[in-house]
């Protein structure tokens, strides 16, 4: 799910990818110096696209020559205007995946419990503070609490609120009489939850029986536990908000003073609407008092990425893209690249942005 989307939207218009000069030795350095880590090359390859889309009429990958210098990525041209630009990849942080690998922990035991006692629940936690603080013991103590006493009554004090409710089977059941359902995706929580949490993280276990020659999909299910958890810790937020000044005074220095220069800037995501919300609040400070040392920097596009194993049905993937603008400095010159989306197909996305509270409502009713 991280990697089809963008393959698939190479794929369909690689004929136009192919007349941006230079991306078959960008594409030859992705495969040999780079298949560990090909996401910025991909990156820069969508880039490129975007412009020859959008009817630069000449696009072109600048070669890294040793010697020359630091330079930017691309080079791209119409009548009357050319721009230098420079692509950053960035990767969910280190401390989004701790945390998200934090709480999985604290799931675990609660999975064995239920497998144990033969229950089936789903378990809904806000946590008040950095998941790295919570005691090991904390949400299987309250699940047990609460399965022995058969009370279905929340908890609240100074870690987390939570819930524990029965799973309700008719909907998956009914599905499942006349389907296979993915076993890994959101669907299959979706289903046993009644309802899915784009913003949140999961975690899922289940006695369940494999389909028929499609060993990843579920022909029945016997017992299943899932705890869904958002952190709502104001330090945690801050941590995985993060903003690109140092990205962009990074990348800066990779563009001339010959000409303007933008700076594109991928931003993976699954942190939920909050925490990117926070990070754009970020970035556009940043930008407003960044002051470029020796090029011409004027724009810095920012596409934020949310990937997930959909609910969609006949689908185990799909992507939400949001394309920002953000202004460096005071000045006039004209965005080279609005409205523009980089996986998206543009005729199909919506207005506005993930994390606006519509927005957010309409993902949660996918």
């Amino acid at each position: 799910m991280r990697v089809v989307p963008f393959l698939t939207r190479i794929g369909k218009e690689l004929k136009l990818l192919l007349s941006v000069k230079g991306v078959e030795e960008r594409a030859a350095r992705m495969m040999l110096q780079e298949r560990r880590q090909p996401d910025s090359s991909i990156f820069e390859m969508l880039v490129a696209l975007a412009y020859r889309r959008r009817g630069w009429r000449r696009v072109e990958f600048v070669p890294e020559t040793p010697g020359r210098g630091r330079t930017p990525d691309l080079h791209v041209f119409r009548t009357g205007s050319r721009w230098a630009a420079e692509c950053k990849r960035l990767m969910p942080s280190t401390y989004a995946a701790n945390e998200k690998l934090r709480g999985t922990r604290l799931a675990q035991p609660i999975h064995q419990l239920c497998l144990e006692l033969g229950e089936s629940v789903i378990v809904e936690v806000k946590y008040q503070v950095e998941l790295r603080e919570v005691a090991d013991d904390y949400l299987v103590r309250h699940v047990r609490q609460t399965i022995e006493r058969r009370s279905l009554a929340p908890w609240k004090d100074e870690v987390a609120t939570g819930r524990v409710r029965p799973i309700n089977w008719t909907l998956l059941r009914r599905i499942l009489a006349k389907d296979y359902v993915y076993f890994d995706g959101s669907r299959m929580i979706e289903l046993l939850a009644g309802h899915y949490d784009h913003s949140a993280d999961h975690s899922m276990a289940a006695k369940w029986r494999r389909a028929p020659l499609r060993p990843t999909y579920a022909d029945a299910v016997y017992q299943a536990s899932v705890v869904s958890w958002v952190s709502e810790s104001e330090v945690a937020v801050r941590q995985k908000a993060r903003h690109f000044r140092s990205t962009i005074a990074n990348a800066e220095r990779q563009l001339p003073s010959d000409r303007p220069g933008v700076i594109h800037v991928g931003v993976e995501s699954s942190a939920g609407p909050e925490v990117d919300f926070a990070r754009h609040f970020f970035n556009t400070m940043q930008a407003r008092t960044f002051a470029p040392a020796t090029s011409r920097l004027r724009w810095v596009y920012a596409n934020y990425f949310v990937p997930e194993a959909t609910t969609r049905e006949n689908e185990t993937w799909a992507i939400t893209e949001t394309m920002v603008p953000y202004k460096i400095g005071h000045h006039r010159t004209h965005w080279p690249l609005p409205d523009h989306m980089l996986v998206t197909p543009e005729n199909e996305s919506e207005s506005g942005v993930h994390w606006h509270p519509i927005a957010a409502a309409n993902s949660n009713q996918e």
